[in-house]
């Protein structure tokens, strides 16, 4: 299983940036690549939730569909596959001084068995590593200006 890991800082307070990736209308406007992203089930959200999944890696989209496996509020949310493309996603969140927050993802995959598929591993490290910088700048991006907004809203008078 090939592994990527990145790191996103936000200006955010902690339980905001969890609330933003905890909820799954949010994962396509930062994961970059990510071209489907929806609840399969009865479950939108926490431990058990299902959803189905599409990322463009290079020239290639694979497919998935991933189980919520490990749901602790403010500090954890971890993802596995269940069918398609084997993979692991875990998000570990930590508190920074100043009304921020931090994010590490590590992401494990396995595209399929045997020389070919490590080999095509391999091949497309490059193309999710460059995938998983995007996605942390975009999640501290995003992160950032929803919550810059909604600051800005609760301070304005109606």
């Amino acid at each position: 299983m090939s592994e990527v890991r990145f790191t996103a800082v936000c200006d955010a307070p902690l339980a905001f940036t969890f609330a933003y990736l905890d909820d799954y209308r949010n994962v396509l406007e930062y994961w970059h690549g990510m071209t489907l992203y929806r609840p399969v089930g009865e479950r939108d959200q926490g431990l058990g939730a299902r959803f189905e999944s599409a990322i463009k890696i290079g020239a290639s989209t694979q497919k998935s569909t991933i189980e919520n496996v490990r749901w602790e509020e403010n500090a954890r949310l971890s993802y596995a596959s269940v069918s398609g493309m084997k993979s692991t996603t875990d998000f570990l969140f930590r508190e920074l001084p100043g009304n921020r927050s931090e994010v590490e993802v590590r992401i494990g995959f396995t595209l399929f068995g045997g020389i070919a598929g490590r080999a095509l591993e391999k091949t497309l490290e490059p193309f999710v590593s460059a995938s998983a910088k995007a996605t942390a700048e975009n999640i501290s991006r995003f992160v950032s200006a929803h919550y810059a907004k909604q600051a800005a809203d609760a301070g304005s008078p109606e």
